[in-house]
């Protein structure tokens, strides 16, 4: 199926909108330390705002994959980027720790209505290991955000306050907004469009097997991801002592490695397929969050050795992500809004809820941190090994029905 017609590449102009989610996390890690100050608070505490955005970003999901199948990609969108705007605004008069909380989860919610129609309008546009390449293609071109954002945050902080970085948002909502009317045409027909209930879609893809199965592998790998996003101003500022100008590069460093993945990714699609790359992925951050676990619980745990195994732990989504949404969406094409707010939902609620088991046993010690990095790589590849066997087992597997549903 050909993309369409475009001044700016569809990849480029979803990897622009699904930045709005490491944008939002990663560009104010820097500037924690001051918010803490400037609200009465400890980092620990403001830290928690990761989760509530998380949680935020997922009810946004939640709501706004099966609205879109019903009403249209495009007004959900609109909608989530109008609420994340005005939110953003509100953050740069935010006084107190619960302002802050307030308002990052009504900023999320608005990212998550907006951001969940990017990979329904990858469906809308592709099949097969065509979802996969692009996909790949977004998340290589968005992985951009997450290397620039605590680089500018850090910039954005020595020249003005942290309040600063929400006005910059807020921005980036409406110029958004501006390319998106022009230049996103509605991948969604009225013809494909769900009358039914808008949680029957919901139901489909609970019900097959396979992609359950898949889902769950997906969002336990992206916890141990989250708990990295939640504790490394902890691990790099604290522990290991850098400064707030070092931070955002140490940060990039597991960015890059994303990107550089997703690149190989492409490639390796050529020859592989994408079940066979994801487990490849598995494998990896299972195996090297093993191997941070080890090293924090000896005396050797610096630097030099922890970064580059940390590179690898993160650095494997780049191999999990795509391939796994690629597996998933092949099932599913009138439903596509809601099994990828679905895995959104499940992806965002379960990073948050790791973010939240690391703070509570979080000790001072980066020893935790990998404890539970370990325990969602470990639950991935249970869920690895479940979803091959379901589909092994089930017939008809390109179809969300026959033996591949419950």
């Amino acid at each position: 199926m050909t993309t369409p017609a475009l001044r700016l590449p569809l990849p480029l102009l979803l990897a622009m909108l699904t930045a709005i989610g490491p944008l939002s996390i990663d560009m104010y890690l820097p500037a924690m330390a001051a918010m803490a100050g400037s609200l009465s608070s400890d980092i620990h505490h403001v830290e928690l705002s990761v989760s509530t955005f998380l949680l935020g970003f997922a009810l946004g999901q939640i709501t706004g994959g099966p609205l879109s199948d019903r009403v249209g990609r495009r007004p959900v969108i609109f909608l989530g980027l109008i609420l994340f705007g005005i939110a953003s605004i509100a953050l740069t008069y935010v006084s107190s720790l619960d302002g802050l909380l307030l308002l990052r989860g009504l900023q999320a919610i608005g990212g998550g209505l907006a951001v969940v129609n990017s990979t329904a309008i990858v469906r809308d546009n592709f099949d097969g290991t065509d979802i996969a390449k692009v996909l790949s293609m977004v998340a290589m071109i968005m992985m951009a955000a997450p290397l620039a954002a605590p680089l500018l945050g850090s910039l954005v902080l020595s020249f003005s306050g942290w309040r600063s970085i929400f006005g910059i948002l807020s921005a980036y909502a409406a110029i958004l907004i501006a390319i998106l009317v022009w230049q996103l045409p509605e991948s969604h027909p009225p013809h494909r469009r769900v009358k039914r209930s808008p949680w029957a879609g919901y139901a489909t893809v609970i019900r097959h097997r396979v992609a359950r199965r898949y889902i769950l592998m997906l969002a336990s790998a992206y916890s141990g991801m989250f708990v990295f996003i939640t504790a490394s101003p902890y691990l790099y500022l604290e522990h290991f002592g850098q400064s707030e100008q070092t931070f955002p590069w140490l940060f990039g460093a597991n960015v890059v490695v994303i990107m550089l993945m997703n690149r190989l990714n492409i490639f390796w699609l050529r020859f592989w397929s994408p079940q066979r790359l994801l487990a490849a992925g598995i494998v990896l951050q299972f195996v090297s969050a093993l191997a941070l676990l080890l090293l924090a619980l000896s005396p050797h745990f610096e630097l030099p050795l922890a970064l580059p195994l940390l590179m690898i732990y993160v650095g494997s989504l780049g191999l999990i992500t795509a391939n796994t949404m690629g597996t998933v969406m092949q099932y599913f094409r009138d439903v596509a809004g809601s099994a990828t707010a679905l895995m959104g939902v499940i992806q965002f609620s379960g990073g948050a809820l790791a973010g939240l088991l690391w703070g509570k046993l979080h000790d001072h010690t980066p020893v935790p941190m990998m404890e539970v990095s370990l325990l969602t790589a470990s639950i991935a590849l249970i869920f690895l090994l479940l979803a091959r066997k379901a589909s092994h087992s089930a017939t008809g597997q390109n179809s969300p029905h026959a033996s591949a549903t419950d």
